[in-house]
C-alpha cells in the first residue's frame, strides 16, 4: 500500500494538471476574472514536490525560484546599499506604494511578465520567501499584467489546511480568490 504522500502527491498532480489542460476562459472564469493557479501542499514536504513538478511540467513551463531571485534583487543593489535600504526603509524595500521601481516586488513581476512574454506558464517556487515582505500571493494575482497573461500562473503555495482555510506556512491564512485553488 502507498504512503499518504504518494497517494497524496497522485492527486493533487493529477488535480494540477487537470487545471493547467484547461481553456483560459474557463480558467478566467473559476478564478474570478484571474490568471493563476494556486497549488498547495504540506510545507514540510516542499522539495518533493517541485523536484516532481520539474519532472512533469518540462514543455510550456518556466520554473522561477523565488530564493534564486532574491539574491539576484540583493546582489543587483550590493549588500552595504540593500542593508541601509532596509535599515532606513524596512519593508519599502520589498514593496511600496510610494513607488514602483527598485523594490523587489517589482524585481518579480518583471521576471513573471518576461517569462510569460515567451509564451509559457510561470511557475513559483520556494514562495516561503516572500513571507512578510508586504505582499502576498494575491498582490501577484491580482497584478494587472498577470491578469492578461495567455497562459496561467502556478504559485506554489506551501499550506496547511484548518477549517477550510488555508494558511501560508502553516501561519497567515491564504485569499482563494482570483485563482484556482488545487488542494
Amino acid at each position: 500500500m502507498a504512503s499518504n504522500y504518494i497517494q497524496d502527491h497522485n492527486r493533487l498532480f493529477g488535480d494540477l494538471t487537470a487545471a493547467l489542460s484547461r481553456d483560459l476562459a474557463r480558467l478566467s472564469s473559476e478564478a474570478n476574472g484571474g490568471r493563476s493557479i494556486l497549488f498547495v501542499y504540506p510545507p514540510e514536504d516542499e522539495e518533493k514536490y517541485i523536484e516532481e513538478a520539474k519532472k512533469r511540467y518540462t514543455d510550456g513551463y518556466e520554473f522561477i525560484d523565488l530564493r534564486e531571485l532574491f539574491t539576484e534583487f540583493v546582489d543587483s543593489k550590493g549588500l552595504d546599499k540593500f542593508k541601509r535600504q532596509f535599515k532606513n526603509m524596512g519593508t519599502e524595500v520589498f514593496v511600496s506604494q510610494n513607488y514602483s521601481e527598485g523594490t523587489f516586488y517589482s524585481h518579480l513581476m518583471k521576471r513573471v511578465v518576461e517569462v510569460s512574454s515567451k509564451g509559457v506558464s510561470p511557475v513559483l517556487v520556494h514562495t516561503g520567501v516572500i513571507y512578510k515582505m508586504g505582499f502576498s500571493n494575491q498582490n501577484i494575482m491580482e497584478d494587472p499584467n498577470v491578469m492578461k497573461f495567455q497562459k496561467p500562473l502556478v504559485f506554489f503555495y506551501p499550506a496547511t489546511l484548518k477549517n477550510d482555510t488555508i494558511y501560508f506556512l502553516d501561519k497567515q491564512p491564504a485569499s482563494k480568490y482570483r485563482c484556482v485553488v488545487v488542494i
